[in-house]
């Protein structure tokens, strides 16, 4: 199961130094930091955001399952971000596609509702299901 979401936004500024830790031109830390204080705000268990290449990785629980969301720039456009939640890979992710689907979308839910409460959050698009 996968959620994606873009967006435009000069909320979340690159850090200096922060190409360092991901690819050139990427970035997303401010909104990973974003996204994690939020879904901790809402009673999640959220650990905090790990640079990947692609950009900002955060581990969540909700409703006593473990799924993970990635948050970046969307690359060559310092404005344009994109945020994607998943189930975890292997056997258990497996397993979460047939069990986990009604928290999957309760989870999802809320995510676009933070997003889409942002007031400096625009042109909000969903990617199909």
């Amino acid at each position: 199961m996968e959620r994606v979401w873009s967006f435009a936004s000069n909320a979340f500024p690159l850090e200096p130094g922060e190409e360092t830790e991901v690819n050139p031109g990427l970035g997303g830390r401010n909104l990973a930091r974003w996204l994690a204080g939020e879904l901790r705000n809402a009673g999640l268990e959220v650990r905090r955001p790990e640079a990947e290449d692609w950009g900002w990785r955060l581990e969540l629980a909700f409703e006593g399952r473990r799924f993970w969301m990635g948050a970046g720039t969307v690359t060559g456009e310092p404005d344009r971000y994109v945020a994607f939640l998943k189930t975890r890979s292997g056997l258990r992710g497996l397993l979460a596609g047939a069990v986990w689907r009604a928290s999957f979308e309760r989870l999802a839910l809320l995510i676009e509702k933070l997003l889409r409460e942002h007031p400096e959050i625009r042109d909000l698009e969903v990617e199909p299901v």
